[in-house]
C-alpha cells in the first residue's frame, strides 16, 4: 500500500475529531450584513477576459452569485471575486489564463467540503472554479478474456454517491473511497481518500492511474507515472488546489465481492476501555476483507463497516474482536451487495433498498451537516492505554449547542446531522469549538509524549495543527516545494495552507 506524500505507515491508525452545530452564539467575522462587502476588482481586464465564458461567469451582487458562492461548510462566507461554473476543461483553461493575467488566486471547488473554507479560497478575492459540471463517469475495458484492463474516467466534480451508482450500473464496479455521498471526488482523491475498502485496496490514490489537469499556464496536460511523474507524485496526497485544476481522474476500478456484509455493533460508554483495547489489538490480525470504523460519543461506541464476503464468513472474521470486546448492547448485520452497504452508510433518508438514492438529485441531501469542524491525528503505532482513556473521557463529553460531536477511530469522517436548509453565516457555536480545542490539546499532549512528531490527515485540514507542513507531509515537503516552484512559480494556486514555493 502506498501513502506517498502523506508520510503514513501501512499500520497507521487515525483519530478524526469532529463537532457539528447549526445555529447560535458568536458572530463570525464574515457574517453577511454585518461586514461591508468587498469592492469588485479594480482591474476590469480580468472580467473582460472572462467574457468568452458568458453566463458561466457569476459576478458579485447578482442572485446567481449569491446562490453559488458558498461551499459545503456554511461557517465560511469568504467573498470570491467571481465564481465560474465550468462545464468543460476548455472553460477551466480560459478561467485559469485570465486569473494568471490578473494575478487572481484560483480556488478549485469539487464537493466544497474543506474544513477551513479553502473551496472558496480561504480568504476574499479568489476566482472560484466550480467543477460540478464536470461529472461524467465512464468505465472502459475489463470485459474479460483478452480485453484491456478496466479504467474508470471520472470528472473532477463528481460526488461520491453518484460515482458509486454510476460505477455499479456500468458493470458492478466500485472504488476504495469514503462514505459521505456529497463529498466531491476531487479534494477527496487529492488528499489521499480513505474508505471502507482501504484495508484491502489502499487509499483512493492507490487506484489512481492518470489525471488531466489545467496547469498555471492554462494548458491541459496529462499527469501519470509516465507523463509528468513528479507532478503525479505531488498530486497524490498534496494536490488539493496547490498545483493546478484537475478536470478528470482515471482510476483502476474495483470489483467487490459478490456478497458483502454490512454491520453495526454498539456498546455503552462504560465499556469503552475494554472495547477500544480489543479494537486496537484487532488491527494487527484483522482480515483485509474487514473495512471498519469506530465512533466514540456520549451515547456510547458504535463500530460499523462492510465485510467482503457472506454473513457466515463475516461472523468468523469478527469473532476474535467481539470475544475480546465483550457482548455488544445491540447489533445489526446484513448480507447483501457492496453497494447496499454503501447506501446504508451514506445515511440517505429514503427507501433503504433504493440504490438510486445515491444519485443525489440536488447539491446536498438530508443527512448532510452544513456547520462542521474537524481535526485529526495519525498514530504510527497501536494506541497506548493513556490514549484509550482520553477517548473514553472526551467521547462522553458533549458541548452545549452541538447537534453532534464524536471521535472516529479508523483502522489503517463521519456521521452527518440533518440540516438541508441551513443558511450561510450563522453564528458559530463557541462551546462546540472550545470543546474541540480543549479535547485536541489533551490528545496532542498525549501524542507528543508517546508517539513522536505530530501527524495529521490532510483531508481533515486544520489551520491550528502544530507545524502543519511537517504534520501533513513530513519529509516529503521539501520535494513538494520543489515541484511547486517548477510548475507554478507565480503561485497562482494559493490559499492559506497551500504548498509554498519555498
Amino acid at each position: 500500500m502506498r501513502f506517498d506524500t502523506l508520510s503514513l505507515s501501512a499500520s497507521a491508525l487515525i483519530l478524526l475529531l469532529s463537532s457539528q452545530f447549526s445555529q447560535a452564539y458568536i458572530i463570525p467575522p464574515h457574517a453577511p450584513g454585518l461586514v461591508a462587502r468587498a469592492e469588485p476588482l479594480a482591474n476590469s481586464t480580468f472580467i473582460t477576459c472572462l467574457k468568452p465564458l458568458g453566463a458561466k461567469v457569476l459576478k458579485r451582487n447578482t442572485s446567481d452569485f449569491e446562490k453559488n458562492r458558498y461551499a459545503f461548510d456554511l461557517r465560511y462566507t469568504y467573498e470570491p471575486e467571481v465564481v465560474v461554473m465550468a462545464s468543460s476543461a476548455a472553460d477551466v483553461q480560459v478561467a485559469v489564463k485570465c486569473a494568471k493575467a490578473s494575478n487572481v488566486p484560483v480556488a478549485p471547488r469539487s464537493g466544497g467540503h474543506s474544513f477551513e473554507g479553502y473551496s472558496i479560497g480561504g480568504e476574499d478575492g479568489s476566482l472560484v472554479l466550480d467543477l460540478t459540471g464536470l461529472n461524467s463517469v465512464a468505465v472502459t475495458g475489463g470485459s474479460g478474456g483478452s480485453g484491456s484492463d478496466p479504467r474508470a474516467k471520472v470528472g473532477s466534480g463528481t460526488r461520491l454517491g453518484p460515482l458509486y451508482l454510476a460505477l455499479f450500473k456500468q458493470g458492478g464496479w466500485t472504488l476504495n473511497a469514503g462514505t459521505c455521498p456529497s463529498v466531491g471526488v476531487g479534494g477527496h482523491t487529492l488528499g489521499g481518500g480513505f474508505g471502507l475498502l482501504s484495508r484491502k485496496h489502499g487509499l483512493l490514490i492507490d487506484s489512481l492511474l492518470e489525471i488531466e489537469l489545467v496547469n498555471a499556464d492554462g494548458e491541459l496536460i496529462t499527469v501519470s507515472a509516465f507523463d509528468n511523474p513528479d507532478l503525479f507524485y505531488a498530486l497524490r496526497g498534496a494536490g488539493g488546489g496547490s498545483y493546478g485544476v484537475v478536470t478528470s481522474f482515471t482510476f483502476k476500478p474495483i470489483k467487490p465481492s459478490a456478497k458483502a456484509t454490512s454491520f453495526t455493533y454498539n456498546w455503552p460508554l462504560s465499556q469503552a476501555s475494554k472495547v477500544l483495547k480489543a479494537y486496537v489489538d484487532y488491527q494487527s490480525t484483522a482480515s483485509r476483507d474487514v473495512g471498519v470504523e469506530m465512533n466514540v460519543g456520549a451515547d456510547g461506541l458504535m463500530m460499523y463497516g462492510i465485510f467482503q464476503g457472506p454473513k457466515s464468513a463475516q461472523a468468523a472474521a469478527l469473532a476474535p474482536f467481539l470475544t475480546a470486546a465483550g457482548k455488544p448492547s445491540s447489533s445489526d448485520v446484513r448480507e447483501g451487495r457492496h453497494i447496499d452497504g454503501q447506501l446504508r452508510f451514506a445515511y440517505i433518508y429514503k427507501d433503504p433498498k433504493d440504490i438510486n438514492a445515491l444519485g443525489l438529485t440536488g447539491s446536498y441531501k438530508p443527512g448532510d451537516s452544513r456547520y462542521t469542524k474537524g481535526k485529526s491525528l495519525v498514530y504510527p503505532s497501536a494506541l497506548k492505554s493513556s490514549t484509550i482513556e482520553l477517548l473514553k473521557k472526551w467521547g462522553g463529553m458533549t458541548p452545549a449547542g452541538g447537534t453532534a460531536s464524536y471521535i472516529i477511530v479508523d483502522l489503517w469522517g463521519g456521521a452527518w446531522d440533518e440540516n438541508p436548509d441551513a443558511e450561510p453565516g450563522k453564528p458559530d457555536c463557541a462551546a462546540c469549538l472550545k470543546w474541540m480545542n480543549d479535547m485536541y490539546a489533551a490528545f496532542l499532549d498525549d501524542f507528543k509524549k508517546n508517539y513522536g512528531p505530530v501527524r495529521g490527515y490532510q483531508n481533515y485540514i486544520d489551520k491550528a495543527i502544530p507545524n502543519w507542513q511537517d504534520a501533513y507531509y513530513g519529509s516529503a515537503i521539501t520535494r513538494l516545494k520543489q515541484i511547486k516552484s517548477a510548475v507554478d512559480p507565480s503561485n497562482l494556486f494559493r490559499f492559506p495552507q497551500s504548498i509554498p514555493l519555498k
